[in-house]
């Protein structure tokens, strides 16, 4: 799902600033953002179910509220090496095209305001067919925030192989 634009109004001007509010997480050294209106919940580590003959990134299924989620690994999924998790190691539940989804993420840093003034698109010598799901960047006071596009995240197939492992 892309990044939602929500309109506000400054106290310094009449312009109109538009403001997006983003859930933010580590992989490895890098920060990443979603819309926080994608996210259903933040759940700590659940021992997962393995799915037999599911690809690398798909880690299995957990039982979340009586619901069967499939979760994927985001740091495989993006081609970093597979570490064990940690007591920071957090599951974001957000809905990809339709379906819910568990993202195994390094760790949740907290909630973020951003302005579309401080948001630029990816250069596109960064994005390619296979990185199709960066939808921008935020600079912020403390570095470079990573925007990422849910629905750009898995292609067709992908999307339906994780259906398979629920």
């Amino acid at each position: 799902m892309a990044v939602q634009m929500t309109t506000t109004t400054t106290a310094k001007s009449s312009a109109q600033v538009r403001e997006v509010q983003l859930v933010v997480f580590r992989l490895g050294n890098e920060s990443y953002g979603i819309d926080i209106g994608c996210v259903q919940g933040i759940e700590r580590m659940h021992p997962v179910t393995l799915v037999p003959r599911a690809p690398q990134w798909i880690e299995g299924v957990i039982n979340l509220r009586g619901q069967i989620t499939p979760v994927m690994n985001l740091r495989v999924r993006f081609g970093f090496e597979r570490i064990e998790p940690t007591k920071e190691t957090r599951i974001v539940v957000v809905k990809i095209k339709g379906q819910w989804v568990g993202l195994v993420v390094d760790r949740v840093t907290g909630v973020l305001r951003v302005t579309s003034e401080q948001i630029e698109p990816p250069s596109e010598l960064v994005t390619s067919v296979e990185s199709g799901y960066l939808q921008g960047i935020a600079k912020l006071d403390d570095g470079l925030l990573i925007l990422l596009d849910l629905d750009r995240v898995l292609n067709e197939q992908e999307v339906q192989e994780l259906s398979q492992a629920a």
